[in-house]
């Protein structure tokens, strides 16, 4: 059994790094339990499950730099989420859905103490996926990803990438496109397309899934990119999971 402690966990939202900005986060996924008792069930109620929930709630020190980008956020356009509780390299468990800011809390505290904030995020129709980190941190130049060993997807699987692009620089149209490609080796020798995402230019997020309608036995998965434009440079933070 191995045990973790909390020091450097990740909360990406959209296209924003808000890992430095939390002292703490609490992330639950549920499932409604439904009532269906009926007469003759010797006294003792039944239940079906309906459907799955998810909440995510962070606690932050408030800063400038982003209260207007999360007062903003409330009750808009549904954002890509990843979380993990380290998330600093390839392979690492991570935690990713759609979801929509369901409450902000921009003012908290008392006289002498750090004012803090509190967000509170809902799922946005996609399941919480739980999966891996597949790439990290800034991408000057075309290439791929480490790989792993990561599973088949049986036939009704889904598979779901999230691309976060928190940082560009460069001239000339700086653009970031991202695939996952799976394979039946390490080597990757006979790399196969499975998720395009959309290509980049601005900060911001990316969400791609797709249904496998006949199965994939290819068992190992990597992330890979092409980066064009002129000394361009990318920080990304790219999860990837099958359910």
């Amino acid at each position: 059994m191995a045990t973790l402690t909390l020091t450097d966990a990740k909360i990406i939202v959209g296209g924003y790094n808000l890992s430095g900005f939390h002292s703490s986060c609490e992330m639950a996924y549920e499932v409604e339990i439904l009532d269906d008792t009926t007469f003759g069930t010797s006294g003792t109620r039944s239940a079906k499950p309906g459907l799955k929930t998810f909440s995510l709630t962070g606690n932050m020190f408030w800063d400038t730099s982003v209260d207007e980008m999360l007062f903003n956020r409330i009750g808009a356009t549904p954002e890509v989420v990843s979380i993990a509780p380290v998330g600093n390299a390839e392979g690492d468990r991570t935690y990713s859905l759609k979801g929509v800011g369901a409450t902000y809390s921009p003012v908290s505290g008392e006289v002498g103490a750090l004012m803090r904030t509190a967000l509170d995020a809902r799922a946005a129709g996609t399941p919480l996926v739980r999966g891996q980190l597949m790439a990290i941190g800034a991408k000057a130049a075309t290439g791929t990803g480490t790989g792993g060993q990561y599973g088949t997807v049986a036939a009704g699987r889904t598979m779901y990438s999230a691309l976060h692009v928190t940082a560009i620089a460069g001239t000339a149209v700086p653009t970031f496109t991202g695939i996952i490609e799976s394979d039946d080796n390490a080597g990757f020798t006979s790399a196969t397309t499975r998720l395009t995402h959309d290509a980049m230019t601005a900060i911001g997020a990316n969400w791609k899934q797709s249904l496998s309608v006949g199965g994939i036995t290819d068992d190992y998965w990597r992330a890979s990119w092409t980066i064009t434009g002129t000394n361009p440079s990318f920080t990304v933070y790219w999860t990837f999971g099958i359910l």
